[in-house]
């Protein structure tokens, strides 16, 4: 909106995908020159997409969105892996008589399914 010889606007969105919170952390980072940088955006935009000039158009925006959850799982499964890679533990039996040496190379998707508190979410 116009206010004096300025245009001023309030920008929020949630943090529900990877890409919100992208952007988000990028225009943080950007201080003061976050204005430069949105008009940029906008005049880049609105050269390769004359019609958003025309006030009678209807735009349509489709963002490739991932939801956090799945991200953050595929980065700790990854994180894991990279972890625990061709290491060794021991695991005393259930009968506490015996002590096994285990190759740790388990399903990581079995242990996120039997993780309670991840899948409430």
């Amino acid at each position: 909106m116009k206010s004096g010889d300025a245009y001023k606007f309030t920008l929020s969105w949630p943090m529900d995908t990877e890409e919100q919170i992208l952007a988000g952390e990028y225009l943080g980072k950007l201080g003061n020159k976050k204005s430069k940088f949105i008009i940029q955006l906008i005049c880049d935009y609105i050269s390769a997409t004359p019609e958003a000039i025309n006030s009678e158009e209807t735009l349509k925006f489709i963002l490739n969105s991932t939801p956090i959850k799945e991200t953050m799982t595929e980065m700790i499964k990854s994180i894991i892996k990279t972890e625990l890679a061709g290491k060794m533990v021991l695991q005393q039996s259930s009968d506490n008589s015996n002590i096994e040496q285990l190759n740790v190379d388990i399903d990581i998707d079995d242990m996120f399914e039997n993780l309670e508190i991840w899948n409430n979410t």
